[in-house]
């Protein structure tokens, strides 16, 4: 079983930094984060009751380890720092969005430490128990860490899936990005048709939609959007997306009842199996 005393996050002043601080100081790690800036970092630190080192290189002094929690944009500056002070054993694991780009990062500039990409399919807001954690070794040593660090996820309430770097950004396109632009493009609608003089009489579906809708919204700009540009695949998801939409428009337009309701019941059934 994956046993570790001491954390490290780099980028822990963020919002799944400090998710990750919390989590693992109820495991009774003692925990060190590290972040751009040390005067928010050391803020953060004090309010949370974890350490604050003042460079990433001191943050990772001593650790079982190490978690990358930054932006994909400064990602491999990130790792390529840290990569000449990694110690003997250190464990190195990133919870970027996507997975193909940072474990190709990692395998470029750290050789004598075993790495980990991972993803942890939740916001900063979630529960850790019943929460989807992917992680995507790539050869035998990481596959067997993978596992082990699996079954530590499993006992701590998560359901861990192991699969391909390449595999979960595919699915990432389907699964993040396409449900993110529906967010967007519901929202810009919205917006068009000034829908905030109807909340009053909004229905209980509008409500449901409305909570998806400032979910999304209110998420971080510069996550959201990479994941738009820097997912693999998302731009011909949302492409197909938008064919569907002019399909399912144009009976609208024609008033094919019959139809919509054929397309309806077709739905229905291939939902219910989800």
């Amino acid at each position: 079983m994956f046993k570790t005393r001491r954390v490290a996050i780099i980028g822990g002043s963020g919002l799944m930094g400090q998710w990750f601080s919390k989590f693992f100081m109820l495991q009774g790690c003692k925990v060190t984060i590290s972040s751009r800036g040390y005067a928010k970092c050391a803020r953060v630190a004090s309010r949370i009751g974890v350490s604050a080192a003042k460079s990433n290189i001191d943050a990772i002094k001593g650790a079982d380890l190490v978690i990358i929690s930054v932006m994909m944009q400064n990602f491999e500056n990130t790792v390529e720092e840290i990569s000449k002070h990694l110690e003997r054993g250190q464990i190195v694991i990133d919870v970027t969005s996507v997975k193909v780009a940072p474990v190709k990062i990692m395998h470029r500039y750290i050789k004598e430490n075993l790495v980990l990409g991972t993803h942890p399919m939740f916001g900063p807001s979630a529960e850790a128990k019943g929460q989807n954690f992917i992680l995507t070794p790539v050869n035998g040593k990481e596959k067997a860490f993978a596992l082990q660090f699996s079954k530590y996820l499993k006992s701590k309430g998560f359901n861990a899936i192991l699969m391909a770097p390449s595999k979960h950004d595919q699915m990432i396109g389907a699964v993040l990005s396409l449900t993110h632009f529906v967010g967007f493009v519901t929202g810009d609608t919205w917006k068009e048709l000034r829908i905030h003089k109807f909340i009053n009489t909004s229905s209980t579906s509008f409500r449901f939609l409305k909570s998806f809708v400032e979910s999304v919204v209110d998420s971080s700009p510069e996550l959201y959007s990479y994941l738009q540009v820097g997912v693999p695949g998302a731009y011909s998801v949302e492409k197909l997306f938008v064919k569907k939409s002019l399909e399912w428009s144009e009976l609208t337009r024609s008033k094919n009842q019959k139809k919509l309701e054929r397309k309806m019941s077709v739905l229905r059934k291939y939902v219910s199996k989800l």
